[in-house]
Order: C-alpha cells, then sequence, then structure tokens
C-alpha cells in the first residue's frame, strides 16, 4: 500500500492524493464507495496518514494499526 498524503472533501467525497513513483497521484471516492469499503469518511479526512491506497486494485485500507507514538511508556 501507498501512504496517503493528503485528502480533500470534494463535492459528494473524498479527493485522495498519494505517490507513485515520485509523482502525485489522485484518486476520488464518494462517501458511498467510503462506506461500502468500511472506510470512515471524516477519519481519512481528518487523519489521512492512518491510510493507504492499493495500487493495484485502487482501494484505500486503514493501515495505522499500531503506532508506537501512542503508546506511553
Amino acid at each position: 500500500m501507498q501512504p496517503i498524503l493528503r485528502t480533500e472533501r470534494l463535492g459528494d467525497g473524498v479527493n485522495v492524493v498519494w505517490e507513485k513513483a515520485g509523482e502525485e497521484m489522485t484518486s476520488f471516492f464518494s462517501f458511498t464507495e467510503l462506506i461500502d469499503i468500511r472506510v470512515n469518511a471524516l477519519d481519512i479526512l481528518d487523519n489521512p496518514g492512518n491510510y493507504g491506497i492499493d495500487e493495484k486494485t485502487g482501494k484505500v485500507g486503514f493501515v495505522a494499526f499500531c503506532q508506537p507514538s501512542w503508546h506511553h511508556e
């Protein structure tokens, strides 16, 4: 999965910006599409770094299963 660089709300969905071979790419996902793939639209807008995009399938997924910085010693 490629990391998502940033997101923005666009009309009835979310525009996702990610990097492929040093070039910025964009993919648009409607709110309905995000619901179908079980991605919380508000969370991907607020926390795009927690998500990645699969180049082969074009689908977005949650990738921040464990962030060591979230844990206190």
